[in-house]
């Protein structure tokens, strides 16, 4: 996950870029000359942007950088002063910065589509799981049970009209945890600013989140990797193939991130509506999407739902767009996927 902001329960398992984002020998210096590639690293990650500078020239990396600048100033607990770190720390509150505007609303939107399942507030539940930003400090002296009136009561809002901004009132302890949407938006933010400078054909990376538009410099598709699901970092295998364009991928997984004590595995993805670590067998969900936003917050929410509610979930709901690939663990604990027609299947491709 994304160090810069708070753990919402899972674990980003970054996907492996390829024919697209890495350079193919096979390309001529004619090709690699009209495609410009922004690398760095921001929100406690890397990020990676290829884009068709034939269209633009005007995308420097040091506006990126300012725009992931902007953002963290919204909804980085990494900085004491950011809005989300003063939200947390005080009762009331009135906000006008629009980065924290929307993806608080649009959090409010997915927290009723999924039934819960994705609720920024789970913050109080991350901190006493051992999640919270300060490391893994499992505590038993508070209950989750008790914390539930914290993740489920409403905040209050009322609209401050004269100054465009929003007034917030909320419990004491009351706390937002967004980093199962934040990447996801800051990813749909530099997409929407490359489109402004007029390009069509651009990719962005951002700790695994991936939004592509248009056509890579061989004139296809973008193509994207996903992991198969392997403790060991060092051991990375292909699972998955996703060939996009005009759409965006997230994937979260829960079997890289957990604890040990007393011989119980913790995980990483905790449940809002019990207060609890999930205790099934999906390991590893990937989500495309028509934005990175979606793509982000439903990821971390089928984390939680499982595998057989997700594919309810997507089911019941076409007009969301959604492809998934799920990775969970079968009868006699062997790897088993599920997959919609957005995703191949790595050995597939190779037959």
């Amino acid at each position: 996950m994304v160090e810069h902001f708070i753990t919402n329960g899972m674990s980003k398992i970054y996907a492996i870029l390829f024919a697209g984002l890495l350079l193919s020998c096979s390309q001529n210096s004619n090709e690699l000359d009209t495609y410009q590639r922004i690398r760095g690293e921001a929100q406690g990650t890397t990020y990676s942007i290829s884009i068709d500078s034939s269209k633009s020239e005007t995308i420097t990396k040091a506006k990126i950088d300012s725009l992931f600048d902007r953002i963290d100033s919204s909804l980085s607990v990494w900085k004491n002063n950011s809005v989300i770190s003063v939200f947390n720390s005080v009762d009331s509150l009135k906000v006008n910065d629009p980065h924290f505007l929307t993806v608080y609303y649009r959090s409010e939107e997915l927290r009723n589509l999924t039934e819960g399942a994705f609720n920024a507030q789970i913050a109080p539940l991350v901190k006493i799981w051992g999640f919270g930003k300060n490391g893994i400090k499992h505590t038993t002296e508070v209950s989750p049970d008790s914390l539930l009136k914290l993740v489920h009561n409403e905040i209050l809002t009322d609209a401050d009209s004269v100054n465009e901004a929003i007034i917030f009132k909320k419990l004491p302890g009351q706390s937002l945890d967004v980093n199962g949407i934040a990447q996801g938006y800051t990813v749909d933010v530099l997409a929407e600013y490359i489109k402004s400078k007029g390009v069509l054909n651009f990719m962005i990376e951002v700790g695994g989140e991936v939004r592509a538009e248009g056509k890579n410099e061989k004139g296809e598709n973008w193509k994207i990797g996903i992991d198969k699901p392997l403790e060991d970092l060092s051991k990375r295998e292909l699972e998955a193939v996703a060939e996009i364009s005009g759409r965006a991928l997230a994937t979260s997984g829960s079997y890289r991130k957990f604890y040990e004590l007393d011989g119980k595995k913790y995980s990483h993805t905790i449940n809002p509506k019990t207060g609890y670590p999930v205790d099934h067998g999906l390991l590893s969900v990937s989500v495309l999407a028509s934005n990175c936003t979606n793509a982000d917050a439903f990821a971390t929410a089928f984390m939680v739902m499982g595998k057989d509610k997700t594919v309810e979930f997507v089911n019941a709901h076409p007009e969301l767009n959604l492809d998934v690939f799920l990775i969970y663990s079968g009868d006699g604990g062997n790897l088993d996927t599920h997959q919609t027609e957005g995703f191949t299947l790595a050995e597939e491709r190779t037959n």
